[in-house]
């Protein structure tokens, strides 16, 4: 019994980690599974009167049409305007997306020659991509670039929900597995191999699961980032707001702080610095005296 729950442990081990290898590689774009076995459904010889029909097959190639007629596009745009006022296109832009059932994800607003500019991205539904794009670049004077993408990503989605059942499988079956040692007492080591096991694949359900539920949302919802960059406008001679009066009292106060930093340098100069410098120079005053006293007595003791 202990060798049979070994055994089944290790095969359900490889497979989980034949489940983690395939989540590691990267997922393909196109749908070329499903065309090869829709061909081969084409290829196949029609069935002879009274026998039945290819139910399986028939359902296979049922399923491939409606992966492609339903595809999963993550769609983004970026839009780089030049508008009259950022401010109100701002406001259209937000109204827009509230019209659309959208909403903004991001905004970001700076003075540029005095003047408001900004980023704005929202998210609207995929089906109202175009139309929003559209709108959008009404509110311009120019549209000065455009970019659109497109990224396929639904054969990633049909390959996560392959690996999620699979990996589901395998929970329940080590489920069942741990279950069935604690009824017969296996031993602890056994138990919490098994228990490692289940939350390594619990790990990897939600992981998987998480990617699926951004695929759905990326996928449903349209991105688009407006960059937003006002008209200039030509200065006037005079600028705007400006008062001598106030200009004459900062070139007075200018001149008082300049004044006060000079009475402050002379007052260092008169009381630290050359009290400083004659304390220094005192011993050297010292010297030059006793030098200059005994060269006179030697002079004098020559003349005499």
């Amino acid at each position: 019994m202990k060798r049979r729950a070994t055994l089944l442990i290790l095969t359900l081990t490889l497979t989980v980690l034949a489940v983690g290898c395939a989540m590691s590689a990267p997922a393909p774009i196109s749908m070329g599974g499903a065309d090869e076995r829709a061909a081969e459904f084409a290829a196949a010889p029609a069935p002879a009167p009274g026998e039945p029909a290819m139910e399986v097959e028939e359902v296979s190639v049922s399923a491939a049409q409606d992966v492609v007629s339903d595809r999963m596009i993550v769609r983004t745009a970026n839009l780089a305007l030049l508008v009259e006022d950022t401010e109100e296109t701002l406001e259209d832009i937000e109204r827009l997306a509230t019209q659309l059932e959208g909403y903004i994800s991001d905004l970001q607003t700076w003075r540029q020659n005095d003047q408001l500019a900004g980023i704005v991205t929202l998210r609207i539904p995929a089906s109202s991509f175009d139309q929003a794009r559209e709108r959008i670049k009404e509110l311009a004077i120019e549209v000065e670039s455009e970019n659109v993408s497109g990224q396929d990503v639904t054969e990633e989605y049909v390959d996560l929900e392959a690996r999620l059942r699979n990996l589901e499988v395998a929970e329940e079956e080590l489920l069942e597995l741990l279950d069935s040692a604690q009824e017969t007492h296996k031993d602890a080591e056994s138990i919490l191999a098994i228990y490692r096991e289940i939350t390594n694949v619990r790990q990897q359900i939600e992981q998987i699961t998480g990617r699926m539920n951004y695929l759905e949302n990326a996928s449903s919802l349209a991105t688009l980032t407006v960059n937003l960059t006002p008209e200039e406008i030509d200065e006037p001679v005079v600028e705007p707001g400006w008062e001598p009066l106030s200009r004459a009292r900062d070139a007075l106060r200018t001149l008082v702080n300049a004044l006060k930093f000079l009475a402050d340098v002379l007052i260092w100069v008169v009381l630290f610095f050359l009290p400083l410098a004659a304390i220094l120079c005192l011993p050297l005053v010292l010297v030059w005296l006793i030098w200059y006293l005994w060269r006179r007595r030697k002079r004098r003791k020559k003349a005499e």
